[in-house]
């Protein structure tokens, strides 16, 4: 539909020049008689514009000046920039964008239709920048090349060049004036010229330049991103900032890449990523220094309190050693005074709470002693290799006297087990404070089931009675430090809320677990699991 020549052509200087001419002037005259658009395309020199030969001016022709960034602008010899006219008359590249437009039915672009387009008026010219659409260093691009010579003897394909914009130009790979930089090659000059010319018209023949934003729109950028960052490492730790400023990164470089593939709005991001590195270089120093005053707060408060726990527990291991002397005292003379037989009734029963009395508080001083080993990480394990069973019928021996007080039942199902190695001191104080908790919680004429199994892995000892149950809220609680469950059946009990507490850990000390299963109203059952070994 339209042809443009780039050919630069001189004055015919013989006969044969001068036939060839008219060949030519006749070719172009039935092309442009068919309806076709012809252009020739000049350039400048230092003296003026390469005009056609007279003969062939009648034909038309516009400058087709390719802009280089050497002068101004970034400076370094690349074509970004279409010259759409100049001194008030269309260049090549806009007339033949707009007569290809014309045969499609489409409007002509004016200056102030066109993306981007701005006026220098040193040059007295109109400026915009154009869209590459791909490489021009690839040869299989979307533009079409067709060597010259296969043209003249009709070698191309059938409707190669219908409705088409065809350039003829040359393309000599030791001419270097037909090569020339682009953002595709910035250090060497393997971009044909002509490529670049119909990357500019196909620019311009959709509208599809580029405006590019004001700088003014970058900088208050740049402020806001300064701000939200410099409030987000403030506020968030490290890790988390430095993930937050990737994420930024991506968005602008993203987000610039989309206004200009879309939109055709050029974006300044080096401000907006020169900002995100100076920002987070400066802050995060700042904030490394502030996690680290604090750290060392937090690690100079902890040995503080490390401290504070030693002399706590220091002393509490002192007082209840020097309670235990005048205890064991008190409970001697009650057993000597009872024994000797010589008072009532009512001084027996006095005799008798005041031995209970000081059982139970020999019971507490043992916890708080066991307490203040655990939290010192004072205890070690003298393990023996021994049978469990007997362990827990001793037990139960002991403890017959309160059970038949509460008029409790005690049932043993004890399995044969070989000898397992464990502390028999510490097995016999978690055993001896279940079954204790059992009697004493289940209320009167309970039934307390024992029962011992073993498999590959584990010896298992289960501890079960039909008491009032623990609530499911106290439950997940009943092996914490101190803690003791609120019921009207447990309230007029005395007790530390250590029990429980030394009773999971003891266990866990001899790599074992205990679990706890109960339901209001049908009792409570533990179960110990130590290694079978």
């Amino acid at each position: 539909k339209v042809v443009g020549y780039l050919v630069s052509l001189l004055e015919p200087e013989s006969e044969r020049d001068q036939k060839h001419m008219l060949e030519f002037q006749n070719s172009l005259r039935e092309y442009t008689n068919s309806g076709g658009k012809f252009r020739f395309g000049t350039q400048m020199d230092k003296w003026n514009e390469q005009v056609p030969p007279r003969e062939l001016q009648k034909f038309g022709y516009s400058l087709a000046l390719m802009n280089i960034d050497n002068a101004a602008f970034a400076k370094d010899d690349v074509c970004r920039r279409a010259i759409l006219s100049i001194s008030g008359e269309d260049t090549f590249h806009l007339w033949m964008a707009n007569e290809f437009r014309k045969q499609n039915g489409k409007d002509p672009l004016g200056l102030n239709n066109i993306l981007g387009s701005y006026y220098v008026r040193k040059a007295d010219a109109n400026f915009t920048l154009f869209r590459y659409y791909s490489s021009p260093t690839e040869t299989k691009g979307k533009v079409k090349r067709i060597p010259f010579h296969r043209v003249l003897v009709g070698n191309f394909p059938k409707g190669f060049f219908t409705d088409k914009i065809v350039l003829v130009g040359t393309n000599y790979v030791s001419n270097a004036s037909d090569f020339i930089l682009t953002p595709f090659n910035k250090e060497e000059y393997k971009s044909p010229k002509i490529i670049v010319h119909a990357q500019i018209i196909q620019s311009l023949l959709q509208n599809k330049t580029i405006l590019g934003i004001p700088k003014w729109v970058s900088y208050t950028l740049s402020i806001f991103i300064a701000i939200l960052l410099s409030v987000t490492i403030s506020r968030v730790k490290p890790p988390h900032s430095l993930i937050f400023t990737i994420i930024l990164l991506v968005g602008i470089i993203f987000t610039s890449w989309l206004l200009f593939s879309i939109f055709g709005l050029w974006l300044y991001v080096t401000h907006l990523v020169l900002t995100v590195f100076v920002v987070f270089y400066i802050w995060v120093p700042f904030r490394a220094i502030g996690e680290y005053q604090t750290r060392f707060a937090f690690q100079e408060e902890a040995k503080l309190m490390k401290k504070v726990d030693n002399l706590k527990q220091n002393f509490i291991s002192l007082m209840s050693h020097d309670l235990k002397t005048p205890v064991a005292k008190i409970a001697g003379l009650a057993d000597i005074t009872l024994a000797q037989n010589l008072m009532g009734e009512g001084l027996k029963k006095n005799l008798n709470s005041i031995i209970e009395a000081t059982k139970e508080l020999n019971r507490f001083i043992t916890s708080i002693l066991d307490l203040t080993k655990v939290e010192s990480r004072n205890i070690t394990l003298n393990k023996v290799s021994k049978d469990i069973n007997p362990i827990i019928e001793n037990i139960v021996e002991t403890l017959r006297f309160e059970a038949a007080r509460k008029n409790t039942q005690v049932s043993l199902s004890l399995s044969p087990l070989y000898p397992i190695e464990f502390d028999v001191t510490l097995i016999n104080r978690v055993i001896g404070n279940l079954v204790e908790n059992a009697i004493k919680y289940s209320g009167e004429d309970a039934t307390i089931e024992i029962k011992t199994w073993d498999d590959e892995k584990w010896v298992y000892v289960e501890i079960k009675d039909n008491g009032v149950g623990i609530p499911p809220a106290d439950l997940a609680h009943i092996f914490d430090k101190f803690y003791r469950v609120k019921n009207d059946a447990s309230h007029s009990i005395k007790g530390s809320g250590l029990g429980l507490y030394l009773v999971k850990y003891f266990v866990e000390l001899h790599g074992g677990n205990i679990t706890a299963d109960s339901s209001l109203g049908q009792g409570t059952k533990f179960q110990i699991r130590l290694i079978n070994q």
